[in-house]
């Protein structure tokens, strides 16, 4: 089997692992705020060993361009998305926050408010990003060029996704709730 293959193999081992997961969670954690924080936390752990595991022969090579991308995305994510947040959480308060902080409601696509956005581009760079993965490996064969490419777009997601997970992971909630 070649390092492809086994990579796929793997990567598609750890997608299973990553939905049965999420639908364990969804069932063993009552507190529907904790489901989604754990979600989230387990799609950026995904999307993490998805790119380790599809192109660490090529780590050397991509570590120019994801360095600054990961910083970018951190940078973005905490001033565009933690901030947001937080304004989303002040706006509504904790309560309203922690029931409904993912969701993307028409009304906020309609007035185009920032957290509308911000939980738009997660979805749809995760998206973007695991087709980018396959496209690379199964259609390009590890064409150098794209694996580059693909990094970057997943350094800068990863570091666009941590602060915001990071503030997540700072909101207290009462688990009996």
């Amino acid at each position: 089997m070649s390092s492809t293959a086994t990579s796929i193999t793997i990567v598609i081992a750890l997608l299973a692992l990553f939905l049965i997961s999420i639908t364990v969670a969804k069932y063993a954690m009552p507190h529907k705020f904790a489901q989604t924080r754990f979600t989230m936390s387990a799609l950026f752990v995904f999307i993490l060993l998805t790119l380790s595991i599809s192109f660490w022969p090529w780590a050397r090579l991509t570590l120019p361009y994801t360095i600054p991308a990961f910083i970018l995305g951190m940078l973005l994510g905490y001033f565009i998305g933690v901030r947001t947040e937080r304004q989303k959480l002040m706006t509504h308060g904790l309560e309203h926050y922690m029931e409904r902080f993912a969701h993307i409601e028409h009304s906020d696509v309609r007035n185009l408010t920032w957290w509308s956005i911000i939980n738009f581009y997660s979805i749809t760079c995760a998206l973007v990003l695991i087709n980018l993965v396959g496209f690379t490996n199964i259609i390009l064969s590890g064409y150098p060029p794209f694996i580059i490419v693909t990094s970057v777009v997943g350094a800068a997601l990863i570091g666009s996704i941590l602060p915001y997970l990071a503030h997540l992971w700072t909101i207290p909630f009462k688990k009996d709730a």
